[in-house]
Order: structure tokens, then sequence, then C-alpha cells
């Protein structure tokens, strides 16, 4: 694995970004870790984007396309078509399919050097067939559980080799997830890490008892927030039991998914009533009045990568009741800016969140820890990656 010190590359090279996670018309507020780097890297280079979307979504919106983007950079939303029953063992060369005419249409216009995938599975298996149409070198993000869970599925591990493998570089956002790489085939010479960043304006600590008020809720008691979607493995179930063990504390959770209606029945079987405030999804410009009502960000995921909220909330100077997951040990000092439990131990969870609902936190002592980070920061360092990988020289 190398580091990536910024540089100021002459000239840049023209990027073809390749992502199944970007806001859309459908979905404003999807992943947008992914807008905010990719829209900081086309401050420094060109960049043409191609962001296919699922055929349910468009179904389900009575969509059949959506107009392509012009600005600030281009972006183009073929429809992804699969067939769920063929598996997901299918889904890659699914999506190349889907998205070849977008991915040929932008590279005769865009007349890229490089590819950039930000996502290893399906989108890494699709965009290394594209790369190899195109004459593109590749260049994969790995984020997460598009590695740490996939490789545990013996239909897809041979295909997240096979990317890894003959990627021209491979971009991790933590080290764990570079070691996981080099560990599944990649060169550790073409391993390169860049750590997420923060928008440090926007995230910024506000007067709880104000935003309270503004939000609507209760302005005394111990508040719990969880932000993220509705899904397996994100522990929400832990929360809401946690909640029945803690009787004086709220929770508030921003987010909506397929477990709603589930976990909503588990909330009124343990009788929490009120103690629980379905916010659903919102703005991402609005998270940041969430974090500042609430008192502590709670993330007992069983997997992640490094969960971008974490960061958000840091800034916000609210702290972290996280599972040990991931690089959450690596974002997050137990004692002094959260408090981090093994992965599933619900006594220690309800231990930890009582403690850190208790305690006082200096929010600007938990900003400071996030005080490096930055987007503009991160596409420098990808810009450099990007530069090598097309054969542009470096400065």
């Amino acid at each position: 694995m190398r580091n990536t010190p910024e540089a100021v590359i002459l000239p840049p090279p023209r990027v073809l970004a390749f992502t199944n996670q970007f806001p859309n018309l459908l979905y404003p507020d999807w992943a947008p870790f992914n807008k905010q780097q990719l829209s900081e890297l086309a401050k420094l280079c060109p960049l043409s984007l191609v962001a296919p979307v699922p055929w349910p979504e468009m179904l389900g919106a009575r969509r059949l396309s959506l107009p392509p983007q012009k600005r600030p950079f281009p972006v183009r939303w073929p429809v992804f078509w699969f067939i769920p029953r063929l598996g997901f063992a299918t889904h890659g060369r699914s999506l190349f399919y889907s998205c070849w005419p977008a991915l040929s249409a932008a590279a005769r216009e865009h007349h890229p050097q490089v590819l950039l995938a930000t996502w290893l599975y399906p989108l890494g298996q699709a965009a290394l067939m594209a790369a190899k149409r195109l004459g593109l070198p590749l260049v994969i993000k790995v984020h997460g559980s598009d590695l740490l869970v996939h490789k545990n599925k013996p239909a897809i591990l041979p295909i997240l080799r096979q990317v890894l493998g003959e990627a021209a570089a491979v971009i991790a956002v933590s080290p764990n997830l570079a070691q996981e790489a080099q560990a599944q085939g990649a060169d550790p010479d073409k391993i390169f890490l860049v750590p997420n960043g923060v928008d440090q304006e926007l995230f910024a600590p506000q007067d709880q008892q104000a935003t309270r008020e503004r939000l609507g809720l209760a302005l005394d008691g111990p508040l719990a927030l969880f932000v993220g979607r509705l899904v397996p493995g994100k522990g929400l179930e832990m929360c809401l039991d946690a909640l029945a063990a803690l009787p004086k504390a709220r929770l508030l959770v921003v987010g909506d998914g397929p477990l709603r209606s589930a976990l909503e029945a588990q909330a009124q079987r343990l009788s929490l009533g009120g103690r629980v405030i379905w916010a659903g999804p919102q703005p991402h410009g609005d998270i940041p009045n969430y974090l500042a009502a609430a008192d502590v960000l709670v993330l007992p995921s069983m997997s992640e990568g490094e969960p971008n909220v974490i960061l958000e909330a840091l800034s916000c100077g609210r702290p972290v009741v996280a599972s040990l997951v991931g690089n959450i040990a690596g974002m997050v000092e137990h004692g002094s800016e959260g408090l981090l439990f093994p992965a599933g131990d619900q006594a220690l969870f309800v231990e930890y969140l009582g403690e850190a609902l208790a305690r006082p936190w200096d929010p600007q002592t938990l900003r400071q820890s996030v005080a490096g980070r930055s987007w503009a920061g991160g596409a420098a360092k990808i810009l450099k990656v990007l530069a090598g990988a097309g054969g542009n020289k470096l400065d």
C-alpha cells in the first residue's frame, strides 16, 4: 500500500467515472459521499460520469429514462437491466451490457485516458469489461461491504479477485480495506490509501436546544441518533433493545428501508411508544441539524468500511457509540471520541450507550479530531493515482 501525497498534475488526465452509487432525480440524497468526492475531482480534471439506475427504481417511478445531466459535469443515467432470479453472480455482466452504450458514447465524446470505477461488485466487473473494450486502464475504488461482504460469497470471490488483480490501481478508503484488497490479489504496489473526507463548513456544532426546537423535538432528555438505511446488518434492532433497557433515553431514526415495518413492530412489542422518533429519509444538507439535536450517534453495524456518518458526527461535535468493524477503530478513539464495542455484544452496547448519553463531551475537541479530513484533499490524491494509471507525467 502506498500513500498518495497531494501534487499538481500537468496536464490532468481526462477521466471517465463509473458508479452505481450517485444521487439522481429519483433518489437525490443517495450516496452523498460519491457526489462530494467526484464533484471535487471534477474541479481538478475533465470528468464525465456514467451512473446506472436499476430498472426496479425506474419502474417504481414510472420512468423509462432520466435526462442526462450537463453541469457541473456530464452524467448519463443508463438503466441497469437484470433478472433477479438468475442470481447475483450474473449482475456484473448484466451491468456491463446495460451500460455499454452509455459508456461508449461518453468515451467518444470525452476521449478519456483512464476509467475510474467506485464500487467493487457488480460495478467492478462491468468496469473491467468496459476498460478492456475501450483500451483504458482501470482504477477501482473499494469502500467497504463491496469487498468485506462479497468476499464471503463463493460465486463472487473469483470475480473480485480478477478485478483487483487486473486493475491498474486500487484505491482503498481505509487501511483494513487496503490489506484485504492485497489478500484478495491486488498488487501491493498498486494499492493507494485515500480516506474519505467531510464538509466541515456544513457539518459544524450548533446549539442543541435551538435545533431541537426547530425540529419539533422535546428539549430535555438524552437522545441517541441513528442515520442510515434500514437494512439487515445495520443493527437498528439492537438500538431498540437497548432503548428498552434505558428508560430515560430516546432514539431518533433518520433513514428508510425494507426493514422499516419490522422495526416499527419491534418498537411496539417493546412498548417504546413515543421514545422512538421515525424521521424518515432526510436531505444530506439537513443531517447536521439532526446531529446537533442528538447527544450521541449510534452505529451498531455488523459490517462497515469507513462510514462517513462517523466523520460527520465528530465534525458536528457529537461522540459515537459503534461496533468494532471495518476501520471504525481507526476513525474513533475509544474513550475520548466515543465508545466502541465488539459487533453483536448487546450487553456492552447498552452499557456504553448509557455511559455516552450521561457523559459530558467537548464538541470542539471532537471536531478537532477530523480537522485534517477534506474532500478536496482526497480528490488531489485520487487525481495523482489516476494520472499515474493513465500514463500522465507527474510534476
